[in-house]
């Protein structure tokens, strides 16, 4: 690898003054410490998420504004990545976060990969199926995130986005399509080779169109997943980055030793939060 370095390696009553119409309590979907779920509708993807949000202990107790992790592929992502960041506070690795899950609610298995569909660039029209992310970064940008700023306290000029494989594809995708919408990205084993490595095309239009990118991001791979759809596409990204050199750019890689592409999100989100909110 010429870039990236080779390493070993509860449920809470809450009150909100305003709830959007398209937004209801799900009751009974959720046992995880301080968390609420809320089905969402979204009239820009035409269909319901299932958000899940989880706040700090003293929330209800103080005046603070704190910053917002968004995790996607919520139903799987969410229990995990609530933990690790709680450990991760205690330890004061990271600040006390707002963390708010995306997802589909029981994944949706009998309806068909949701993940294809939202995540997703395509070099083919739009279609039920594929080729989405256009769509759900319009429903993060102009739904989700004003609902989250509104009912809850934030830092709104502090957000982290989290994705993995799929997901991971999409977070990319943002870095390069709008960066200023999240300034913090854990990025881990992207399915950059999607559609004929369609992203690099989007990558290159981002290194023509902007003069600076300023955001934090951590980008990693498993020593053991498959070469061609992961490590070297990932290599190539990273490089490419490093070279462009944007001047307020700052990134973190990491290969881990041993790691498949199932055995490697817990140790992504560990290290993609204490990396992303280091002040060094």
């Amino acid at each position: 690898m010429k870039v990236l370095k080779f390493i070993t390696i509860a449920l809470l009553s809450i009150n909100f003054n305003t709830i959007a119409q398209n937004v209801i309590d799900v009751e009974g979907e959720a046992n995880l410490y301080n968390t609420i779920v809320k089905k969402f509708h979204s009239s820009i993807v035409e269909d319901d998420f299932y958000i899940y949000i989880s706040i700090p202990d003293e929330y209800d107790n103080s005046s603070e504004s704190y910053p917002v992790l968004y995790l996607l592929e919520g139903d799987v992502a969410f229990g995990m990545g609530a933990g690790i960041a709680r450990y991760l506070q205690i330890g004061n690795d990271i600040p006390k976060l707002i963390i708010v899950g995306i997802g589909y609610g029981e994944l949706k298995a009998s309806d068909g990969n949701m993940r294809r569909r939202d995540y997703t660039i395509s070099s083919v029209p739009y279609s039920s199926n594929t080729g989405g992310a256009p769509k759900f970064r319009t429903f993060l940008k102009e739904e989700l995130i004003p609902y989250i700023d509104g009912n809850f306290r934030t830092e709104k000029n502090d957000r982290t986005l989290y994705g993995y494989s799929l997901s991971g594809l999409f977070a990319v995708y943002s870095l390069f399509t709008e960066p200023d919408l999240f300034n913090r990205y854990i990025i881990g084993s992207p399915h950059l080779s999607w559609d004929s490595y369609r992203i690099f095309d989007v990558q290159a239009g981002a290194f023509e169109k902007f003069t600076d990118i300023n955001a934090r991001i951590f980008i990693s791979v498993g020593s053991k997943e498959d070469e061609d759809k992961y490590f070297t596409p990932i290599d190539e990204l990273v490089t490419l980055l490093e070279e462009k050199a944007f001047d307020n750019l700052v990134m973190e890689t990491k290969v881990f030793d041993g790691g498949t592409h199932l055995l490697c999100p817990p140790e992504v989100l560990s290290y993609g939060l204490v990396s992303v909110y280091s002040t060094e």
